[in-house]
């Protein structure tokens, strides 16, 4: 008496198609939440010149062992200062590095109380407070992604034939 496997090597190809399909989701899933996060982190960054906003980046979804990720990045070397707050040494602060319309008023005051040929201003040792724009927007889409994943995994079971 035989048997026949064909029905269970269909069910294992179809299970392996499902899988593959599955991570397919998962990395485009990854990818909107990432591009979520990085357009709010773009609305949060602080601009001077512009440079920092519009140097945020995304990562390609990754994985590691049996994680994926997507990473949030911008390779602006003071990114770090900004993002997480940075110590103020004391030095002496040029009035040409002041001269741009966001310290219009600052430079106004500074010449208004020490004449037109003051040189510039002295910092005092200080801690300035980071922004957290891209940790506030993780912050915010880490609590979306349950119900945006139940709902988009319900439209992939849908496109699969298995939805409600």
């Amino acid at each position: 008496m035989g048997m026949e496997f064909a029905e269970f090597e269909n069910l294992l190809n179809n299970f392996k198609q499902v899988q593959k399909q599955h991570e397919s989701f998962i990395r485009s899933f990854l990818t909107e939440m990432g591009m979520r996060a990085l357009a709010n982190t773009k609305k949060l960054t602080p601009v001077d010149t512009g440079n920092l906003r519009n140097r945020w980046e995304l990562s390609q979804v990754f994985r590691r062992g049996d994680e994926l990720y997507v990473v949030i990045f911008n390779p602006v070397e003071y990114a770090s200062h900004v993002e997480d707050g940075h110590m103020q040494r004391k030095r002496f602060l040029p009035i040409e590095y002041l001269d741009s319309p966001a310290n219009a008023k600052m430079v106004a005051s500074i010449k208004q109380k020490y004449g037109d040929d003051a040189k510039g201003v002295m910092l005092q040792d200080k801690w300035i407070p980071g922004h957290h724009m891209a940790r506030i927007s993780i912050t915010k889409i880490e609590r979306e992604i349950p119900k945006r994943y139940e709902k988009a995994l319900k439209q992939f079971m849908k496109g699969l034939g298995a939805g409600d």
